[in-house]
């Protein structure tokens, strides 16, 4: 699925499915585009690469026919500008706990007037100056799609404003980090965490913002797209293949 495509099916209400990826390999990107992952998103925050690595993740996302997102920890402001001008169709901002941090981090995926992010002619998504500069700037051109995570608690206090930031593209749900904020780690299906996520769902939806989460497995990803879910990340490219590995080695073994 191309960036447009992808832009699309959010904007007419579709569900899209996607995955994380942490190792920073071309082929395992391939690997999963060409599974018929809608997106993937690079980690900058947890994976084990900087964003010189990007180039090659991005080129193998896009061959494999899926978008490529980045995630910029919130640490490493310069490192959006670097990711959209190798053509990653949107940032992933972590982190989010305030309408002005979200909007702090919005405004990095934009040209002035309207952000901070610098201007080259040469650039991967303007094929290296094949495409003219104004065509990334001009009225009706597209946008990075823009990702805010609220992995927080305290994210909930101010969710509101975070809603109405201009250029949100998508509402983003860390279960890990939000269940540990509640003192209740890693437990997705706790009555108070699943509380806390339906919530922020059900906010999202009557401001017909898009909702994303990250699931471990099939099953919570069907229980979460019944609720409203349209932005669905599932597991992640390690733990598929550990998963896979270990149940083949039993299964072998019999």
């Amino acid at each position: 699925m191309k960036a447009e495509r992808l832009r699309q099916a959010l904007a007419s209400r579709e569900v899209v499915y996607g995955t994380w990826i942490q190792t920073p390999s071309p082929e395992v990107v391939e690997i999963i585009g060409w599974s018929g992952w809608d997106f993937v998103i690079l980690d900058l925050e947890h994976g084990p690469y900087g964003p010189e690595t990007l180039p090659h993740l991005i080129r193998a996302a896009q061959a494999s026919d899926t978008a490529p997102f980045v995630r910029v920890p919130l640490s490493a402001p310069h490192d959006v500008g670097k990711a959209l001008d190798l053509g990653a169709a949107g940032i992933v901002t972590p982190g989010v706990t305030s309408a002005e941090a979200g909007a702090a981090a919005v405004r990095l995926t934009r040209f002035p007037p309207h952000g901070s992010r610098g201007a080259s002619p040469s650039t991967r998504q303007l094929h290296y100056s094949a495409l003219p500069f104004p065509s990334l700037t001009a009225e009706g051109a597209d946008q990075p799609l823009i990702v805010l995570q609220v992995e927080a608690r305290l994210a909930t206090t101010d969710l509101g404003g975070i809603l109405d930031i201009e250029g949100l593209g998508v509402i983003f749900i860390g279960p890990y980090d939000l269940s540990t904020s509640l003192g209740l780690a890693g437990q997705f299906d706790h009555p108070t965490v699943r509380q806390a996520i339906s919530e922020i769902v059900e906010r999202a939806a009557e401001r017909g913002v898009a909702v994303g989460i990250w699931v471990p497995d099939a099953k919570s990803a069907r229980f979460w797209v019944e609720q409203g879910v349209r932005f669905m990340t599932v597991s992640n490219n390690e733990l598929m293949l550990f998963g896979a590995a270990s149940t083949l080695r039993r299964d072998a073994q019999g």
